[in-house]
Order: C-alpha cells, then sequence, then structure tokens
C-alpha cells in the first residue's frame, strides 16, 4: 500500500497519456507525477508507459496494471462513498422525558420514525 499515491497518479495519466493533464486533475506538476511514476515502476520492476517528447503511451504491462488499478479504485470509491453515508445516518438511543399531557401530543406521530427505537420516559 506505500504505492497508491503511486498507482493514483499513473491511472489518472493512463486515462488523459499526459503528465501535464493528470497533474493539474490532482493538483500537483507534471514534474512530480513524472517522479512518483518512474518510482512506481522502479518498485514493481516494470515500465508502465512508452515515453517520447511528445506523448506517452502505455505499454502492455502497464495496460493490463491499469485495468486492475481502475477496478480497485473504483471499488475503493464505492466503499467510501457506503461508509461516508451510512455515518451520516443518525444511531443510537434517543431518549425523550416529558410531561403526561405530552404523552397525547408525541404517541401519534412516533410511528412516522418507525426505523428509531425511542423510549419515553
Amino acid at each position: 500500500m506505500d504505492n497508491l499515491n503511486g498507482i493514483v497518479a499513473f491511472v489518472r495519466t493512463a486515462e488523459t497519456l499526459s503528465f501535464v493533464a493528470a497533474g493539474r486533475k490532482l493538483g500537483v506538476s507534471a514534474s512530480a507525477i513524472g517522479k512518483t511514476i518512474a518510482k512506481l515502476e522502479r518498485s514493481l520492476g516494470v515500465r508502465l508507459f512508452h515515453r517520447t517528447t511528445r506523448k506517452v503511451t502505455l505499454t502492455d504491462e502497464g495496460r493490463h496494471f491499469h485495468e486492475r488499478c481502475h477496478r480497485a479504485l473504483e471499488e475503493l470509491r464505492d466503499a467510501q462513498a457506503a461508509l461516508s453515508q451510512s455515518a451520516q445516518t443518525p444511531r443510537g438511543r434517543l431518549r425523550v422525558s416529558l410531561p403526561v399531557i405530552g404523552y397525547r401530543f408525541l404517541l401519534p406521530v412516533l410511528p412516522e420514525f418507525e426505523p428509531v427505537r425511542f423510549l419515553v420516559c
């Protein structure tokens, strides 16, 4: 997992086929993207891109790696979205204290909040 930033940079570069465009999307310089990808390539022991002064293209290994990394990043985004959504759902016990006269008004509307458990005292 040390290479997660490198993988994100790689996927963005593979999608745009440009270090400059990937850098813009990620908010870093093209040079930083290039260095990050070079470090990733060294750690993997394989070239992911063919580089010329005019263009960047994926190698066969890069194409296969991109497919898998893209799916993995999508899965991570989905997991993060699901977790964020569940964190916004109220949970726990709600204790309501009210005078006897309040029961007359509160008890009829409680079924509208069916997923919430109330302890009325």
